[in-house]
């Protein structure tokens, strides 16, 4: 997959190297070296859409794999932080059951010690220490009271360190409870991380991949600007060699209207000759003449009488018609889902040279219509005496 990928940026740097940097010589070129120069960009246009579109594709399927997998690294980072909690409560409550464990530790010895210093005082004083007890009773009755306080007071200590022994083992059994399920969710805790880790891998490399989709669309659409704007300079050399110095005018100084279905009034256009953003690449260009909406298959005219010079595909137009109407003046008709001239062919005003269509360069059914004068393209209001729009 790595390899295929290298070689396909070679290929695409290596075809970005000739189409970027174009080494035309066009000034000695013949009229059908310059078609044939056009053939090859128009070409290579098409084949680097069907490229971006290819992309366009893959990209898309890589975004919605990471909003996938986006998703489940958002459930499982849930899951981290929901076993990180159970994790530091079960921390808590340890250190609480160790603390309590202390406390009961001290308690015990300080109970073991008192026992014990008991029992070191009737070791050290033996039967004297019981006698001094017994002797120093006033009757039979504080002296059985004396006997029995001295049982009880034993008995008493036995059964306090009976008891603190029962709850510091109670309690050691309850920490070390504790401290097995703090280390069973710690291991939880661990499993859940790598699995966070390694899905943020995963979608990281998802991004890159994203990243590099859209990188590569970018340069194909270098490409395809490249390629326009050196057609655009072989066309004005094939409009100054073919332009005619017979001036085939029969209206009344002023273009006919392109689309009969609609008004020739600035309402019927939805782009004018202006500076906008591309509905297609969504960045800035120059648009080089009115877009006129209407039915597919809609009849389209000559704007003036002329010849045909050009009627084939076209690098973003699609199916084009360029008629030379003499003295350098030239109108061409972009997107047309059928060409009905031919190149060559003198046709008069008014009569139907193509029909409406979206091919090439197009959002929906419209006809592209732009006013050359020498090969450079011209504002059409002052031509067909409808004032251009701001959009």
């Amino acid at each position: 997959m790595k390899f295929l990928k290298k070689t396909t940026c070679i290929a695409l740097a290596a075809t970005l190297t000739m189409s970027v940097f174009p080494s035309y010589s066009i000034g000695a070129a013949t009229i059908a070296e310059l078609e044939a120069k056009r053939k090859a960009l128009a070409e290579s246009s098409q084949k680097a859409m069907k490229e971006i579109e290819n992309i366009k594709a893959k990209k898309l399927s890589a975004e919605e794999e990471m909003a996938t997998l986006d998703k489940a690294l958002s459930s499982l980072q849930a899951e981290l932080d929901a076993a990180e909690d159970d994790l530091a409560f079960l921390t808590a409550k340890l250190n609480a059951a160790e603390a309590e464990l202390e406390e009961a530790t001290i308690k015990r010895e300080m109970q073991f010690e008192l026992l014990g210093k008991r029992l070191k005082f009737l070791q050290e004083k033996g039967s004297t220490g019981y006698l001094e007890i017994l002797l120093e009773s006033e009757s039979f009755s504080d002296l059985f009271l004396r006997m029995q306080y001295v049982n009880d007071i034993m008995i008493y200590d036995r059964n306090i360190l009976d008891e603190l022994q029962e709850i510091q083992d109670t309690i050691q059994a309850k920490t070390d409870e504790i401290a097995e399920s703090k280390a069973a969710q710690e291991e939880v805790v661990r499993i859940q991380q790598e699995k966070v880790d390694s899905m943020e891998v995963v979608v990281k490399e998802k991004q890159a991949l994203v990243a590099s989709y859209q990188n590569d669309v970018k340069k194909y659409e270098q490409m395809i600007a490249a390629n326009n704007k050196a057609d655009q300079q072989v066309l004005q050399t094939i409009a100054q060699q073919q332009g005619s110095s017979t001036k085939y005018y029969t209206g009344n100084g002023k273009l006919g209207w392109p689309v009969p279905s609609k008004s020739a009034s600035s309402s019927s256009l939805s782009s004018g000759f202006v500076t906008r953003k591309s509905p297609i690449t969504g960045k800035t260009e120059s648009h080089s003449g009115y877009d006129i909406p209407a039915g597919y298959g809609a009849a389209i005219v000559a704007a003036e009488a002329g010849k045909v010079t050009y009627s084939g595909w076209m690098n973003g137009y699609g199916n084009t018609i360029i008629i030379d109407h003499g003295g350098g003046l030239s109108t061409l008709y972009g997107h047309n889902s059928s060409l009905v001239a031919s190149k060559g062919q003198m046709v008069s005003r008014g009569q139907t040279v193509a029909k409406c269509g979206s091919t090439g360069w197009s959002t929906g059914n419209h006809c592209h219509f732009s006013v050359m004068v020498n090969g450079k393209y011209v504002n059409p209001e002052s031509y067909l005496g409808v004032k251009n729009i701001s959009r």
